[in-house]
C-alpha cells in the first residue's frame, strides 16, 4: 500500500500514481484530492486517460481516509476546537501536510520541473498542478494560502514546480460561504437525522440538476439555483440517472467510506467558516516575503482555474459565483484566476465523462 510521509512522526497519506506516461520527460503531475465520504478511489476512471494527455496523475487519500492516517486524539481536540484560532491552526496544519506529501513526491520520483516558453504560454511543460475536489478545498487551498508559512526549501521547489491549483466544483463550507436558507441541502434538511443524511447523501449529491444557462456573475444566477431540480425525477433517461445509483455495492464500497462521516469528516465541516474564508481570501492574493533581495511574490506564475459543472447541486455552482465575487473585491492585487464551465456535467464528472475531463484539465494546466 503506497504511502507518503508528511512528517517525521509516520504520519502518512495514501496515494495511488498513474504513472510516468511512457518515456515522457515533459510530463504534467496533477494531485487530486477528493471531499467528503468518496475517497480517491472516485478519480480512478480518470487514470485509463492520463498518458495520452502526457499526464501523471496522483490520487491522494486525505487523513482519516482509507490508507492514510488517522487523527491523533489531540488533533481532533483541535479541529473540535476550543476556539476559532484552534480551528484555523489545524486547518492549517492540513495544507501544510498536503505541501509535505507533494515535496516528497517531488523528491522521490523526480518528477521534471515547469518548463515555461518565453513565446508561447501553451507550450509550457513539466511542473504539477493541485486539484481539490467539493470539501477537498477546505484543505488544499491552505497550500496556497499559508505558502508563507511553509519552510524556504518548499515554497523555493515549488516555485520551479507549482503550476496551477483547481477549484473543483468547490463546496460552500470549502470557501466559507453559508448556503442561503431557500437552498435545499441534505445536511440542512432538520427533517433527517444525521444517519439519514449520511445515506442520502450519495443519491442527492452525485444528482444532475437543471442545466444553468447563465453565467455566474449574472444577477440572477442566485434566483436560478434555488429553482433547480434533479433532473432524473421527471425523466426515465437513464443518461440522468444519479452517479451513485448507477454503482453496484461493490463499486459504492470502493470508493466511499461513509464511516469516516462521524469520526472525523464531520469536524472538519464543522470548523468555523470564516477560517475558510480567510483562507480563501489569502489563496487568491498574491502573498509576499521578504527575501534575500527585498521584498519577494510567493509563486507569481501560480494560475488558478475554478470549474463549475452547470448541472452539479446549486451549492457548488453558487461557490463559482461567490469566489468570483471575493476576486473581484481583491483585484487588482489578485492572482490569475479563470472561471471554467464544465458543460451538462454533474459533480461526478470525473467519474461519468472521465476522458472529457482529463482532456479539460489538460487543456487547462
Amino acid at each position: 500500500m503506497p504511502v507518503g510521509p508528511v512528517d517525521d512522526k509516520g504520519t502518512a497519506l495514501y496515494y495511488e500514481d498513474s504513472g510516468v506516461p511512457g518515456a515522457s520527460t515533459t510530463y504534467a503531475t496533477i494531485f487530486l484530492v477528493h471531499g467528503t465520504m468518496f475517497h480517491s478511489g472516485i478519480f480512478r476512471p480518470m487514470v485509463p486517460y492520463a498518458a495520452v494527455h502526457n499526464l501523471r496523475l496522483v490520487l491522494v487519500n486525505l487523513r482519516d481516509y482509507p490508507g492514510s492516517s488517522p487523527y491523533s486524539p489531540t488533533e481532533r481536540e483541535l479541529l473540535a476546537g476550543p476556539g476559532r484560532e484552534a480551528q484555523a491552526a489545524a486547518i492549517q496544519n492540513r495544507g501544510l501536510e498536503l505541501a509535505a506529501f507533494i515535496t516528497w513526491f517531488i523528491e522521490q520520483e523526480q518528477i521534471p520541473p515547469t518548463s515555461r516558453s518565453a513565446a508561447e504560454a501553451a507550450d509550457t511543460t513539466g511542473g504539477f498542478a493541485l486539484l481539490g475536489w467539493s470539501s477537498a478545498n477546505c484543505q488544499t487551498i491552505p497550500v496556497i494560502a499559508h505558502a508563507d508559512k511553509m519552510p524556504e526549501k518548499t515554497r523555493k521547489l515549488f516555485n520551479a514546480y507549482f503550476r496551477a491549483y483547481f477549484f473543483h466544483d468547490s463546496s460552500l463550507t470549502g470557501i466559507g460561504e453559508a448556503a442561503p436558507q431557500d437552498m435545499y441541502g441534505i445536511f440542512r434538511d432538520a427533517r433527517l437525522t444525521y444517519e439519514e443524511k449520511v445515506a442520502g447523501f450519495p443519491a442527492w449529491v452525485s444528482s444532475y440538476f437543471t442545466r444553468v444557462d447563465l453565467e455566474p456573475e449574472t444577477p440572477a444566477f442566485l434566483s436560478t439555483l434555488t429553482s433547480r431540480k434533479a433532473v432524473h425525477e421527471d425523466t426515465d433517461d437513464a443518461r440522468w440517472t444519479p452517479s451513485v445509483l448507477r454503482m453496484s455495492d461493490d463499486v459504492f464500497a470502493a470508493v466511499a467510506d461513509p464511516s469516516v462521516m462521524l469520526r472525523s469528516q464531520v469536524l472538519i465541516q464543522n470548523v468555523d467558516v470564516t477560517v475558510y474564508g480567510e483562507n480563501l481570501r489569502r489563496a487568491l492574493s498574491r502573498c509576499y516575503i521578504d527575501g534575500d533581495n527585498g521584498r519577494e511574490e510567493i509563486w507569481p506564475s501560480l494560475k488558478l482555474r475554478a470549474l463549475w459543472c452547470d448541472m452539479s447541486v446549486g451549492e457548488e455552482l453558487l461557490a463559482a459565483s461567490k469566489i468570483m465575487g471575493i476576486l473581484d473585491g481583491i483585484s487588482p492585487a489578485g492572482r490569475n484566476l479563470e472561471f471554467v464551465r464544465v458543460e451538462n456535467a454533474n459533480h461526478f464528472v470525473h467519474w461519468d465523462q472521465p476522458e472529457t475531463f482529463v482532456r479539460l484539465l489538460a487543456n487547462e494546466i
